[in-house]
C-alpha cells in the first residue's frame, strides 16, 4: 500500500520545532506522501466541545507540519456516520478522527451502526475530557437538581441533548431516570448548538450537553447551570454544583476527546501524531484556551487508551439493558 512521504524539508521543519524525534522523522520519510492534505474528521456539527477542541488541534498542526489539516465535520446519528466513514477509509495517515465516546454508546444502541470501534479505529490517545451540565433558561423555576428532580414529579419535563445515545444524553437518564426516579422526557438534537438554542428559547425545560459548549452564555446570563457530572466542580463554572455534592455520591461522567486513525496505519504514522498533538495540547496558549472553556487536559498513550474503551463498553452496555434507547 502506497503510504504517505513527509519531505525533507516538511521534517527538518518538524525538527526545529521539536515535534517529533528524529527516530519518528525517519521512519516518515519513506512513508509519507509530500504535499497531501490531512483530513481531520469531526463525528460533531461546529460548536460542540469535540468541534472546538480538534479545530484547534488542526489549526496548529497546519503550522507546525507544513501541510493543510482540514477540518470536515460529518455530524450524524451521535457520531456514528463519521465514525462508519473514518472506519472505512484508507489506513494511510490522511485522515484523523476526533470523537468522543458517544460512538461507543452508538455502537451498543444500533446493531447496524456498521462499525467496531475495538476492531475498525487505532487510537491516537485520549488528550481532553469534558464535563457534562445540566442547564436551563435562567427563567426556569427550578435551580438545584432536587428543585429539577421534584419539579419532574408535578408535570411534563423535558430536555434536549446534542442527539440521540449521545454522552451528555445518557449521563442525564443514568443520573435522573435511574438514580433519581424523576420523570423526564428526551427530544434529541442534532449536536450541542440547537440542543442549547432550544433551551434558551424554552423548547424545552433544560439541556444536557458537554460543559465547554455551554460556559460562555451560562457566564453572559442566557442559561443558568443546574448541576456538573465531573467529580470536582469545574474551574470555569465554580457555582455549579456536582452531582455528588447534590447527594449522588460517586456519581461522575465525562465526555473525553480522543483521536483515531483507521485500523492497519502504521504504528509510525500513529507515533507521529500521538507526539505531535500532545505538543500541541502542551502549548501554553492552547491549555489556557481550552482549560478557560472548560476542558480538562489528559495524555492517554493509544494502548492504555483502548483498554479505557474497551472498560467504558462494559459499563455502558450496562446501562443500556436499563435504559431502552433504540434509533
Amino acid at each position: 500500500m502506497s503510504l504517505l512521504k513527509i519531505s525533507k524539508s516538511i521534517a527538518c521543519a518538524i525538527t526545529t520545532l521539536g515535534l517529533l524525534s528524529a527516530s519518528l522523522i525517519a521512519q516518515a520519510q519513506t512513508d509519507l506522501i509530500p504535499g497531501q492534505k490531512i483530513t481531520m474528521v469531526v463525528g460533531f456539527p461546529p460548536g460542540g466541545g469535540v468541534d472546538i477542541a480538534g479545530r484547534l488541534v488542526a489549526e496548529r498542526l497546519t503550522a507546525l507540519i507544513g501541510r493543510p489539516v482540514i477540518v470536515e465535520n460529518r455530524p450524524g446519528a451521535s457520531s456514528g456516520v463519521a465514525t462508519k466513514y473514518v472506519a472505512a477509509s484508507k489506513p494511510d495517515g490522511h485522515i484523523i478522527f476526533v470523537n468522543s465516546n458517544s460512538m461507543l454508546a452508538n455502537q451498543l444502541i444500533n446493531p447496524d451502526a456498521g462499525y467496531d470501534v475495538d476492531k475498525d479505529l487505532a487510537p491516537i490517545g485520549k488528550f481532553f475530557t469534558q464535563s457534562n451540565i445540566l442547564v436551563a433558561h435562567p427563567d426556569f423555576p427550578a435551580n438545584t437538581l432536587a428543585e429539577l428532580v421534584a419539579l419532574s414529579n408535578k408535570q411534563d419535563v423535558t430536555f434536549s441533548s446534542p442527539g440521540l445515545g449521545s454522552i451528555p444524553h445518557l449521563a442525564a437518564e443514568r443520573l435522573l431516570t435511574l438514580l433519581a426516579n424523576a420523570k423526564i422526557r428526551h427530544i434529541p438534537y442534532a449536536g450541542a448548538a440547537p440542543a442549547l438554542n432550544s433551551a434558551m428559547g424554552a423548547q424545552v425545560q433544560f439541556a444536557s450537553v458537554s460543559a465547554p459548549t455551554a460556559v460562555s452564555m451560562i457566564k453572559g446570563g442566557k442559561l443558568k447551570g443546574i448541576v456538573v457530572t465531573s467529580a470536582q466542580r469545574m474551574n470555569a463554572l465554580p457555582n455549579v454544583p456536582t452531582a455528588i455534592e447534590s447527594g449522588y455520591k460517586g456519581f461522575v461522567v465525562e465526555t473525553w476527546g480522543g483521536f483515531f486513525v483507521a485500523a492497519g496505519t502504521p504504528k509510525a504514522i500513529i507515533n507521529i501524531y500521538e507526539i505531535a498533538i500532545s505538543k500541541v495540547m502542551a502549548e501554553p496558549e492552547i491549555k489556557e484556551k481550552l482549560m478557560g472553556l472548560g476542558f480538562e487536559l489528559t495524555n492517554v498513550k493509544s494502548d492504555a487508551f483502548r483498554q479505557e474503551i474497551n472498560e467504558e463498553l462494559k459499563s455502558w452496555r450496562e446501562l443500556l439493558t436499563k435504559v431502552k434507547v433504540t434509533f
